[in-house]
């Protein structure tokens, strides 16, 4: 492995760790904290809202939260991708990252049970697992796209830079 590449692992690594801390870190607020972050969420998307459609629009703080834990969790999915490509393109080693996707959002729940006012929900597991999915599906996207350019390049330079 180059150096760049382990470097490149090294970074995506951190960023996925780092992200999978903050999840778990919203987790283990407590019920006053979390409506407070989600009120401020919805305060600017509401802005937003209103700036495009008049008013026409209203979002609820419940939106908002189910929005957030589908967003957070398709973030981890495509990192949790992107960080497996940059190891390996092996497909039985897509167990790892996998398994990251679907036992956090279990363990993200159960932190609630220790914080204050707060309680795991199932449903939110379910939106959490979704947002994954979606995230891996992004990210296996971007990279059969990114590999369809470099493909295309290379079959381009062994023409001699003809497009015929």
């Amino acid at each position: 492995m180059s150096g760049k590449r382990k470097a490149l692992c090294a970074v995506l690594t951190l960023l996925t760790a780092a992200l999978l801390l903050w999840i778990f870190s919203n987790s283990l607020k407590n019920s006053q904290e979390s409506a407070s972050q989600s009120g401020a969420v919805r305060e600017w998307i509401q802005t937003i809202l209103d700036a495009l459609f008049s008013g026409s629009v209203v979002i609820s703080s419940h939106a908002v939260r189910k929005l957030a834990h589908f967003s957070e969790y398709a973030l981890l999915g495509a990192m949790l991708l992107f960080t497996w490509r940059a190891y390996t393109a092996e497909r039985k080693r897509l167990l790892f990252p996998a398994l990251v996707a679907v036992l956090a959002p279990f363990l993200d729940e159960g932190l609630q049970f220790f914080s204050e006012g707060r309680a795991p929900m199932l449903s939110d597991v379910g939106i959490d697992l979704l947002g994954c999915a979606a995230g891996f599906l992004f990210a296996w996207v971007v990279l059969a796209l990114a590999s369809a350019c470099r493909k295309h390049k290379r079959d381009k330079r062994e023409r001699g830079g003809s497009d015929v």
